[in-house]
Formats: C-alpha cells, sequence, structure tokens
C-alpha cells in the first residue's frame, strides 16, 4: 500500500494548544500512521507533498445537522467547506440509517455521517410535511423501553430528546439508555438542570435548551409550550435580552455543566444574520449553495413573510435588535462556559435552517465560537471536543496515529484569523484528497442575480 507523506506543514493537531511548524504527517490507506518532525522516514514509493508551510489541521466535526432536509445533490457542500463528519440530529429513522450506508460506503458522496434517528417528544404538535416526519413521539415513561429499545437495535449512533417531552419521560428515556449511547436534547418544558443531573449528555442550542435557567420566572417555558406559537421566538428573544448572566440560576448552570462535563451543543448560527444583516446576507456569495430542497421550503412561508426577494435567507426574529443583544449573551454565556472549564462543542442545525448553507454553516459558526472564546478553542469545540462528544475521539478530531485521514491543507493561519478556513486548499477524507472548488462544482447553483 503506498502512503502519502504531507511534509513541511504548519500542524494545528486539536491536542496541542499552539500550532507546531516542520511536521511531517504520514498516511497509510485511510488512517495515519506517523505524525512528527522532519526525522520521519520516507518510503520509496511514497507520495511526498511538500505544503510549505501551509497549515494541516483535523477535518471539522459538525454535531448538529438534518441531512435529509437536504438534497443528496447538495452533501458535497461538507467537504468543500471542510467538514468531513456531520452527525444528524433529527431525521425519519428509514431515511437517515440509508444515509448513513450511503455516506460511510462511499456510494454518495459527502462527510462521515453519525445518526440520532427521530426527534422524540412527548405529545407530537400538529404539523405537516418534511418537518413532521422527523419527529417521534414517547408518550409515557411505560413507552421508554419499547420506543428506545426499538432504537438502539436499529443501530442508532445516540438519542435525541425533544422540546415537549416531560420530566419524568426525559429521566426514564437517560435511565434506560444507561450510557450505551451518547443522548442529547432539545429542550423546553423539561429544565435543563434536571436532564443534567439525570446523566445527559449534551444540550443543543444555548439559544433553547438553557433558556429557563437564565430568563426571569415569569418567561420561562412550560407544559404546553410551543415553538409554533407566534410569540414564542419574540418571548425567547426578550427573556435572553433580559437576562442577567450573574444571577444564581446561571451561576448554578454553569458549575452543574462543567461538573457533570455535559456537552454543549451551541449553534450559534442560529442568529447569524443579526451578526451578519441581511443587507450582507444577500450579497453573500454563499447564497448560492442554498440547496434547492430548502429554497422550497423558504417559499412555502411567503404567506407568513410576505412576498420577498429574499425569502430564501428571511429569517425574522434574526433581524431585530433583541436578537443581536440575545446572540451576545449566548457568546457571553458560551465563554463563562468554556472559562469554567465546560464542554463547548460547535454545531449549526443546517437543512433544519437554510441559510447559512450546509458546511459553511460551520465556518460562521466557528467565527461566532472564536469571538467569544478565541480561535483555538473554537477549532478544538469542531474536532477534538466534537468527536469525544460522538465517542468517536479514537478515530476522528485529531492528527495522531491511528485515526482516521480527515484533514485539511489551508492556505492560511486560522489561528491569526478563523476566517482563512475559507482558504481551502484540499481536504481529505480517509486519506482520499478532493479539491474544493471540483466538489463546489458538483453541487446545486444558483445565479445571485436570479437568487430572489
Amino acid at each position: 500500500m503506498a502512503s502519502i507523506v504531507l511534509r513541511n506543514a504548519r500542524l494545528i493537531d486539536g491536542i496541542a494548544d499552539q500550532p507546531r511548524d516542520g511536521a511531517t504527517i504520514v498516511v497509510e490507506g485511510e488512517r495515519i500512521s506517523a505524525v512528527g518532525g522532519p526525522e520521519i522516514p520516507v518510503a520509496d514509493n511514497a507520495t511526498v507533498v511538500d505544503l510549505k508551510a501551509q497549515t494541516v489541521l483535523p477535518g471539522l466535526i459538525d454535531t448538529h445537522v438534518h441531512t435529509t432536509m437536504m438534497d443528496k445533490e447538495s452533501l458535497p457542500l461538507f467537504l468543500a467547506a471542510g467538514v468531513t463528519t456531520a452527525r444528524d440530529v433529527g431525521g425519519k429513522l428509514e431515511k437517515v440509517l440509508q444515509l448513513r450506508a450511503e455516506l460511510n460506503s462511499g456510494r454518495e458522496l459527502g462527510p462521515r455521517l453519525f445518526i440520532l434517528g427521530p426527534l422524540l417528544d412527548g405529545t407530537i404538535q400538529s404539523l405537516e410535511g418534511p418537518f413532521a416526519e422527523m419527529l417521534d413521539s414517547v408518550p409515557s415513561v411505560d413507552a421508554v423501553p419499547d420506543k428506545i429499545g426499538g432504537l438502539l437495535k436499529t443501530g442508532v449512533d445516540g438519542i435525541k430528546i425533544y422540546f415537549s417531552m416531560p420530566p419524568d419521560t426525559v429521566r426514564a428515556v437517560i435511565k434506560f439508555v444507561d450510557k450505551r449511547v451518547p443522548i442529547t436534547a432539545h429542550l423546553g418544558y423539561t429544565h435543563s438542570l434536571d436532564a443534567i443531573h439525570a446523566g445527559i449528555d449534551g444540550l443543543e442550542h444555548v439559544l433553547i435548551s438553557p433558556y429557563n435557567e437564565f430568563c426571569a420566572a415569569s418567561m420561562q417555558f412550560g407544559a404546553g409550550a410551543s415553538m409554533l406559537n407566534p410569540t414564542f421566538f419574540p418571548t425567547l428573544l426578550k427573556g435572553w435580552e433580559e437576562a442577567d448572566l450573574k444571577a444564581e440560576g446561571a451561576r448554578n448552570w454553569i458549575g452543574t455543566m462543567v461538573d457533570k462535563q455535559v456537552n454543549m451543543g451551541t449553534t450559534l448560527d442560529l442568529l447569524w444574520l443579526a451578526k451578519f444583516g441581511s443587507d450582507a446576507a444577500r450579497c453573500d456569495p454563499d447564497r448560492r449553495l442554498i440547496p434547492p430542497m430548502a429554497i422550497a421550503r423558504q417559499e412555502e412561508l411567503a404567506p407568513y413573510l410576505g412576498e420577498r426577494p429574499d425569502l430564501d435567507i428571511a429569517s425574522p426574529p434574526a433581524e431585530t435588535p433583541s436578537a443581536v443583544r440575545a446572540l451576545e449573551k449566548h457568546q457571553a454565556v458560551t465563554r463563562a462556559l468554556h472559562e469554567a472549564g465546560g464542554l463547548v462543542v460547535g454545531g449549526t442545525d443546517c437543512g433544519g435552517l437554510a441559510y447559512p448553507p450546509p458546511g459553511f454553516a460551520l465556518l460562521r459558526e466557528i467565527e461566532l465560537l472564536a469571538e467569544a472564546i478565541g480561535s483555538m478553542a473554537a477549532i478544538k469545540a469542531v474536532t477534538a471536543t466534537a468527536a469525544r462528544y460522538l465517542r468517536q475521539q479514537n478515530n476522528l478530531g485529531t492528527l495522531a496515529p491511528g485515526r482516521y485521514a480527515d484533514l485539511l491543507v489551508v492556505d492560511g493561519d486560522p489561528i491569526r484569523d478563523v476566517r482563512e478556513l475559507r482558504k481551502l486548499k484540499t481536504v481529505y477524507r480517509g486519506g482520499v484528497a478532493h479539491d474544493p472548488q471540483t466538489l463546489l462544482a458538483k453541487v446545486p447553483q444558483r445565479h445571485l442575480e436570479q437568487a430572489g
């Protein structure tokens, strides 16, 4: 088996807190066989690539995607942005099982995929269309063994608890799973501290899951709360805007998250437009990459949003002053959790959100994370820490012998400025090199002047 030897790299390995210059990485087949300096010997039949001090880092991991909500033809977008692994956190079971098999076998071009199956709620809200098929019900504690046991038998990589599941059922699910796979949650009715004390492994969305621990008691979610209520998002943003991050409840949440080492999947990009602005988004080159399925769903919202030329990016709650201040609070919570020793993990909700598009959404998430916790910590949040969250730290997330050869070659310095991750020259998935521009040529794109 011929090896690939990457010489003279500036290495961000996902382990050390500082890059290393002059590094050598040896790839044998789909895995890394050696990492060191120029002293590493080179086999006669090896392909040697002199990187001329370009940066090499682990492939990025998006821990919060909905792959069945995007066209298969758009899946190479992940690789084109440097995302070599993704975790689907909510999809119709049969669909995500099939897609995982197709991606992980190489029949479909895209990231390695880990799946959690459907969003497990209590009483399912009245929904129709593609979002409805992502949901499944665990109507009572008595239903837990059959429902969760059935999912585990199919080989899901984790379990996802959803917004309306009541506390007793949440505790029963966590107890039944008993750490066999990771459990995460997008919480609403159940307070996050209840789930943390019960032994949950992760939470999704700083915006939503810990909300009850930070907002005023009069604004908390309770039984019967619905994300379909027109007042839901305005109330949510107002609650964050007024939240006191130094209050006892906030300090207790951070301390407990650290003590229990629960992963916080941030999805700061849910409010990306609050930072970026609609005017900039309308001119954003990434906009041409929004999957056709997502555009079609956005067009269905025209009766609610009004006829406008930018329906593909429209997200009214993210365009308000309250959203700007809420995002600042979310970044502050992320910073406080990180500085206290907590686990911060990046994810995007792409597929569930139309814009930013798959893969490139994680680049936006990294930018927001870097503002909160610094560039190196932001990169680790989507590499080494994310791999541990998936319980794949022996395979992914770091560049070390035995790991998959999922790595990026970047002609820039993402520690100085994480936006330089966009200077991606080559992405390796399992030792196979891909050119980002060639990947982009494979996916559906629109001309910006026709995007509206």
